[in-house]
């Protein structure tokens, strides 16, 4: 039996309804006593913060060159202050060493450049809303449109704005930013909705779908839920001071600098993988399947992780073979992350780029070194490494 269809009069009276409860409700909404979770998806950005994505593994969607060419080189002027972001096309999202974000397109071309009040604190985050957002060291958080438009400017309420900050894209089309031991939560307006406070200087947030993860230095994990404060869920026992990556219902990180161990977001045991007491290990860690990891072995060395925390192989990255060189102790020894197919993108302070296919032999990018690089960025058919110099190396499996 047909349904009889609404009459004109209905449909206003059912609208005036609709229209009386939302503007009952908007205080509601805002209320950052009262977060409401809006889920927007992940987004489509390949690499939507330094972590990469919200997990922190450090594993991309795409994957790499199989036969890499040079596609372009660069040297921006204004140097690059924090790891590029991509988006689904291939294009960089980049902050400056001076107080400027750019946008440049899959072929290092800029698009557009616009003026930051102060340094990026953080590097930029690509929002699931398709928004740019970037952390300054004055503590304002800055939202700006694909094009380059200022769309909203908000003051954060951070203890100590001008250190370094973290910032991760949500699910809610917003994203969170963590500071020392502040983590604030933004919506897609970037408008604080909640500020929270964790145990310890905060080395690492994630979102996984319980809520917001903060892993603190002093190895405590925290989770905050939809609503209500951070809570103690588990500790790793020893200093957590890089990154730790979220996969498969646990948390993986190098602990106290020799262990690397597993923390299951149920039950909150901790289980150690692996035990290195005379191997310095660091993170930030990329994961691969299984899961699988690499991890940066000796300042100068990537090891590659069985699921049980064996060592499957390991590929030095200085073209000699040896450690890392004690002249560079100040900067970070090595930085890597994975793609599909489990092959590694690493680089590391006065060598050249690598790729290390899963099972297969180094490829060593020539003339790729640089002092300070940061860690390499995925686009749709290639990968580019940049460094804090302004230069930037671009990579793909055609010729310009």
């Amino acid at each position: 039996m047909k349904r009889p269809r609404a009459t004109p009069l209905a449909l206003v009276a059912c609208s005036l309804a609709l229209a009386s409860a939302l503007a009952s409700a908007p205080s509601r909404a805002r209320d950052a006593r009262r977060v409401q979770r809006v889920v927007i998806g992940r987004g489509s950005a390949l690499a939507g913060c330094e972590g990469i994505d919200a997990s922190n593994d450090n594993r991309t969607r795409t994957t790499f060159p199989a036969a890499p060419r040079l596609a372009f080189r660069t040297r921006l002027a204004g140097g690059i202050g924090q790891a590029p972001a991509s988006d689904t096309h291939g294009n960089l999202i980049v902050v400056h060493s001076e107080p400027r974000l750019s946008k440049l397109d899959e072929s290092g071309r800029l698009l557009w450049s616009e003026r930051l009040a102060s340094e990026a604190s953080s590097a930029p985050v690509l929002t699931s809303a398709g928004k740019i957002l970037v952390v300054t060291r004055d503590g304002e958080a800055q939202l700006y449109s694909p094009l380059g438009k200022l769309l909203a400017k908000r003051t954060l309420s951070l203890a100590d704005p001008r250190r370094r900050s973290l910032a991760i894209p949500t699910e809610s089309g917003g994203a969170a930013v963590a500071s020392g031991s502040d983590l604030v939560e933004l919506d897609e307006r970037a408008a604080p909705v909640r500020q929270l406070h964790a145990n310890g200087n905060l080395s690492t947030i994630a979102e996984t779908d319980a809520g917001l993860l903060a892993i603190s230095d002093n190895g405590s994990v925290q989770l905050a839920r939809a609503t209500g404060a951070l809570e103690l869920i588990g500790s790793f026992e020893g200093s957590v001071p890089e990154g730790a990556a979220v996969a498969f219902g646990q948390v993986f990180a190098v602990v106290d600098g020799h262990r690397w161990a597993a923390l299951d977001l149920a039950t909150g045991h901790v289980s150690t993988l692996a035990n290195e007491p005379s191997l310095t290990l660091s993170g930030p860690v990329a994961l691969l399947e299984a899961p699988a990891a690499a991890l940066v072995a000796a300042g100068g060395f990537v090891s590659t992780r069985a699921r049980d925390g064996s060592e499957l192989s390991r590929v030095a990255l200085n073209a000699s073979g040896q450690a890392f060189d004690p002249a560079l102790r100040g900067l970070r020894p090595a930085l890597v992350i994975s793609d599909q197919r489990g092959t590694l993108a690493a680089t590391q302070s006065g060598n050249d780029a690598l790729l290390v296919p899963a099972g297969g032999t180094a490829l060593r990018l020539e003339e790729t070194n640089c002092l300070d690089p940061f860690r390499p960025t995925p686009l749709p058919k290639g990968i580019v490494f940049a460094c804090r110099s302004g230069q930037l190396f671009g990579f793909s499996d055609t010729a310009p």
